[in-house]
């Protein structure tokens, strides 16, 4: 009696403990804006967009993820909460369903269709290229200047000043799994997709490590329920690529017979090219290793790394070769992404200081207490070497990207661990496994924080993506039809203006966006293309220049109206002056 009287008491101070936590740490993260720039903190390191995003508008965020940790520790009745994880586990596919909807009209509404950020404007680039059935953009050669901006040729996308040709930078999986949605013309669709096969993920993984359905609903809760999650489903980053191939991969992992290994080393090639490799293979390290020194599972291991072998050997040996072949020895091209050496650090202080942001955008873009929830299911269902391995993969994309000197710049919440982020909602729904003798206050707790989150907290957020992404599209003067334009950008003004230089790689677009050179090179432009061009508006860091409507085609094997056609008489400059 006194044994069960102990373990109700602890079970109890335990759940109390969690509340009080997670109330000190929102309270803790909004303190880290006070001392910001004034104590122990800088953002001088910062890029600005980075700390333009953090200061203008996660910091208000804070308060409103402290306002609801202690409204959600003043509801003390579980009921509510478990009707509605009962009703997630009920009516999972229309949810998922609903929820791919809802958030295919936030791509289009919230964040305009837009690639907003570089990163997920070469992602889209690319795709655009492989749907219209190449490999790599062919440009007008001489004209690359203009449309690559010569600062950041290498850095996003690649392209040639003597053949043209330009591809993206990173690896092509992302594009690859857009191509088919551009192809048909809904490209806004593909990553809610993908978030829909991650609520699956999800939901099979927490079921199968806990054999609990409610743990899985919880999971499936806090996913729905977290900024962070809903907005990169609705952009056009490859984070929900990343998030869902090694969720996928971890699952086939669950069970290593030889079919689902081998299954897993084809999902976790594609992984690897999804953007980059460093990602998916910090998330993998702990499961092979395990599978190295397991003596039950390491006669899978052999399968699993065949697995890898053909899609990284085709696709990853063949884009760097491709990549090498447009770039290698080409005047002007200067990679920014050159080394490793210039990327991964031994950590200093200023590095230390991101990472301390970085936990902070964390907390604040998921369900508040999230984080201590996922600690709380890892520490009660370690004995299950699967839920270790979940956490070691988290961890170790956590702790990898402290050697990476970058702060990720654009980016919705710490967009560096996304990768892994499915882990936490997963750990987080272990922790929700009722226990003898709990009073029912931390399902109470989590179950108030995550429909406040979800009622409160993400809508507040889509409204500063939107804020954000609208200011951004507002520098440009709106074309008035049947006009065509033609912008002149300076990369150093506006705001962010250099991420505005977007261009179709077939240049099949009503608008042609162009880095200035300069007022001399480009009239000079001008003059050779579009003499009768008329100055329209001054804004800014951009001039908008009417060309006229597009000329009609006159028969089937000639351009598309849409299309621009541009070109320039004399040899582009290795090195653009300054404009």
């Amino acid at each position: 009696m006194t044994s069960a009287n102990g373990e109700v008491s602890r079970a109890r101070a335990a759940d109390c403990l969690t509340i009080i936590l997670a109330i000190l740490l929102s309270a803790v993260a909004l303190a880290y804006f006070h001392a910001l720039d004034h104590h122990l903190f800088s953002s001088r390191y910062m890029s600005g967009i980075f700390r333009y995003l953090l200061k203008e508008y996660d910091a208000k965020t804070a308060w409103l993820t402290l306002g609801i940790c202690v409204a959600a520790a003043c509801w003390s009745n579980p009921a509510p909460s478990l009707k509605i994880v009962d009703f997630v586990n009920a009516h999972l596919v229309p949810i998922v369903i609903a929820s791919v909807a809802l958030l295919a009209l936030g791509t289009v509404f919230v964040y305009h269709d837009n690639a907003f950020a570089m990163d997920e404007y070469a992602e889209v680039f690319q795709a655009k290229t492989f749907a219209a059935g190449q490999l790599r953009a062919h440009l007008p050669a001489t004209v690359v200047d203009w449309l690559v901006p010569p600062e950041l040729n290498g850095a996003f996308l690649a392209a040639s000043k003597i053949s043209g040709e330009a591809i993206e930078v990173f690896w092509p999986g992302f594009p690859l799994m857009l191509a088919p949605f551009e192809a048909l013309g809904i490209p806004w669709l593909c990553n809610p997709c993908l978030a829909g096969v991650a609520v699956f993920l999800i939901h099979r993984i927490t079921l199968d490590v806990t054999g609990n359905r409610r743990a899985a609903g919880w999971a499936v809760l806090f996913t729905l329920a977290s900024g962070v999650f809903v907005a990169y489903s609705i952009s056009y980053y490859s984070m929900q690529a990343r998030l869902t191939t090694n969720l996928l991969f971890a699952w086939l992992l669950l069970k290593p017979d030889p079919r689902r290994s081998f299954a897993a080393g084809i999902v976790g090639s594609f992984a690897l090219v999804v953007h980059s490799p460093f990602p998916h293979a910090l998330f993998a390290a702990p499961w092979i290793l395990s599978m190295a020194f397991s003596k039950e599972r390491r006669r899978s291991l052999p399968i699993l790394i065949a697995g890898y072998l053909p899609l990284l050997i085709v696709v990853g040996a063949g884009w760097l070769h491709l990549r090498g072949a447009i770039t290698g020895g080409q005047p002007g091209f200067e990679p920014i992404t050159a080394t490793m050496s210039s990327v991964l650090k031994l950590p200093t202080i200023f590095m230390l200081d991101l990472r301390a942001a970085a936990m902070v955008k964390m907390w604040i873009w998921a369900v508040p207490g999230l984080f201590l929830l996922a600690l709380l299911g890892r520490l009660r269902c370690g004995d299950d070497y699967r839920v270790r391995l979940l956490a070691w993969s988290a961890v170790l994309t956590f702790g990898g990207y402290f050697f990476v000197v970058f702060d990720q710049g654009h980016g919705w919440g710490y967009r560096y661990l996304h990768s892994a982020w499915g882990v936490v909602p997963i750990l987080a729904g272990c922790a929700m496994i009722e226990r003898p003798g709990s009073t029912g206050r931390l399902i109470a707790f989590a179950g108030a924080a995550a429909m406040l989150s979800l009622l409160l907290v993400v809508p507040y957020q889509l409204l500063q993506i939107d804020s954000v992404i609208e200011r951004h599209l507002a520098q440009l003067p709106r074309p008035q039809r049947p006009a065509r334009y033609v912008y002149f950008i300076k990369v150093r003004g506006g705001f962010y203006a250099a991420d505005l230089v977007q261009m179709d790689p077939l240049l099949r677009q009503p608008d042609l966006f162009l880095f200035s050179r300069g007022p001399e090179l480009d009239a000079s432009l001008r003059q050779q293309n579009w003499p009768a061009a008329v100055l329209v508006e001054r804004r800014g860091a951009i001039e908008a220049w009417d060309v006229g409507p597009a000329s009609p085609s006159r028969s089937a094997g000639e351009p598309s109206p849409e299309r621009f056609e541009v070109t320039y008489a004399d040899a582009a400059p290795t090195q653009a002056p300054d404009p």
